[in-house]
């Protein structure tokens, strides 16, 4: 059984208005989110009726119904959750607890992970991350826990069910599993560019490659991760890196692999093409102090995230009403 760790941070204004500008600068896209983003409303249709809930429910429902996990953790502004998911976390006998973002991380967690203050803040999102890991059973046990983004509504149970018997499968040997999706188009539906990688892992998938034998992944809204096995204080870099897959933030990604000792990885993803789905293992593991595995999957729809743009909001409103959610 997996203790599903949802994380529902927010960022002040000051650092809204910095992202507001990088969305611009990088992407050109409009921001529009100046309120607390997993509570904001998002229309959907079942079983024919037009529906409005927040933003996190999508996620809460995937999680609530799925067998292989037992009990919740969400990290967040605990009084605005706690106000409007009352309702909602009370109609479920599983476990689930809300973790203030703002609470600082107990002494007895700083030591036991070795948390340097300088690299982790409180309510960073390697802080909101330590503090659920911290609050559930998978701690207490030294095991692997389920850490979901509350703001990916199109994550399906099927996809959820599919990973996680992955993380069975390969959680003694790995300390971080992270699905890699198979995006065919050269851009998602969202105009989004994936990292285009050769697929040489066990898990093959169907397709089109391009001229280079290359198929294109983008992350999802699902890892899983057994923070006693490697250096937690790296993962707010790894984060903001995982947020910029556009040319101009690509650059200065590979530009980060000389100091890990891949002095090469320019050229192989941008010069010779060849850069492969173990090599990137490989560096992101250098970088974590542990052993990461990436899964390539199907599941498109686990990597559309509502960042706040106006496009997204517009785009991620329409799957929801087209699609019948299970």
């Amino acid at each position: 059984m997996f203790s599903a760790v949802v994380m529902a941070g927010y960022n002040n204004k000051r650092e809204v208005k910095r992202y507001s500008r990088m969305v611009a600068d990088h992407y050109g896209e409009k921001f529009i989110e100046t309120g607390y983003k997993p509570l904001r409303e998002f229309k959907s249709v079942q079983n024919g009726c037009e529906i409005s809930k927040p933003l996190i429910q999508y996620t809460l429902e995937r999680v609530y119904e799925n067998d292989l996990i037992d009990e919740i953790v969400i990290v967040g502004h605990q009084m605005l959750l706690e106000q409007r998911l009352r309702k909602f976390i009370k109609k479920s006998d599983k476990p689930c607890r809300i973790v203030n973002q703002n609470a600082k991380i107990p002494g007895d967690v700083i030591r036991q992970f070795n948390i340097k203050n300088r690299k982790v803040k409180y309510n960073s999102i390697t802080g909101n991350f330590i503090k659920g890991y911290a609050a559930s059973r998978a701690c207490q046990k030294n095991g692997h826990a389920l850490f979901v983004a509350s703001d990916s509504p199109l994550t399906t149970s099927e996809f959820i069910n599919r990973f996680l018997k992955m993380v069975q499968q390969y959680h003694d040997e790995t300390d971080i599993l992270v699905p890699a999706i198979l995006i065919d188009e050269k851009k998602d539906k969202l105009g989004r560019l994936p990292l285009r990688l050769q697929n040489d892992s066990k898990h093959q998938l169907p397709g089109p490659t391009d001229e280079y034998g290359r198929q294109g992944f983008r992350l999802s809204s699902l890892i899983s991760a057994n923070p006693h096995r490697f250096d937690v204080n790296t993962a707010n870099t790894a984060y903001r890196l995982r947020k910029c897959l556009s040319p101009k933030v690509q650059l200065k990604l590979f530009k980060t692999t000389r100091g890990l000792g891949y002095p090469n990885v320019y050229s192989k993803y941008f010069l010779r093409k060849d850069l492969s789905v173990i090599e990137v293992e490989n560096i992101v593991s250098a970088h974590f102090g542990g052993r990461l595995k990436l899964i390539p999957m199907m599941g498109e729809d686990a990597t559309y995230d509502y960042d706040g743009t106006d496009l997204e909001f517009r785009a991620i409103s329409e799957m929801l009403k087209s699609e019948n959610m299970g």
